[in-house]
């Protein structure tokens, strides 16, 4: 509550000390005062708009974080079918041993039909996996890069409302703005 009574005090202050420079050109004491308006603006700007701005990003990007786990988890799911279909060929390799006394060529086919099946499922899943994350992480990023501009938006409506809707306030601006047409005009 300080910082803000410190700050309109900057703000009113400001005015005051700009309407003492004159009608003719800048003085550096009105520029010293519009500098130092335009740092408590942005002060009060930070220090009531930093948690609620930090909040939304941090949820934003617990959820991304969230669905890159989803993502990784669907991956080492892949991972763990592309091993049982090693482990697969391995059988298959056993049987295929076990079987050439029986029938060479017979087994022989069989690794390799083998070996092509498991490397298209391997192929397959390794590709699946890399379009998902590559489609989540995509449109994570267009959602965060979204909602960071609307939430700014939001918050400095919020502020020049609130900095408008006190009657000093409108009339400094309504003085500024004819101070402006007078000097403009004259």
């Amino acid at each position: 509550m300080r910082y803000l009574v410190l700050g309109v005090l900057f703000v009113v202050s400001g005015s005051f000390a700009a309407e003492a420079g004159g009608h003719g050109g800048h003085s550096p004491m009105e520029l010293i005062w519009k500098g130092l308006n335009i740092l408590a603006f942005l002060f009060i700007v930070y220090w009531f708009g930093r948690k609620p701005i930090a909040e939304a990003f941090n949820n934003f990007w617990k959820s991304i974080i969230a669905r890159v786990d989803e993502s990784e988890a669907e991956l080492e799911k892949a991972k763990q079918e592309l091993e049982k279909a090693k482990q697969e060929l391995e059988k298959a390799k056993v049987r295929a041993d076990e079987s050439v006394a029986l029938a060479k060529e017979s087994a022989q086919s069989e690794i390799e039909n083998s070996k092509k099946h498991a490397q298209e499922i391997a192929t397959r899943v390794k590709e699946r996996a890399k379009e998902t994350i590559e489609v989540e992480l995509q449109r994570a990023k267009k959602e965060l890069a979204a909602f960071g501009i609307l939430k700014a938006e939001e918050i400095a409506q919020d502020m020049l409302k609130d900095a408008f809707s006190k009657p000093e306030v409108q009339k400094n601006y309504v003085e500024k703005q004819l101070k402006a047409l007078e000097g403009s005009n004259g």
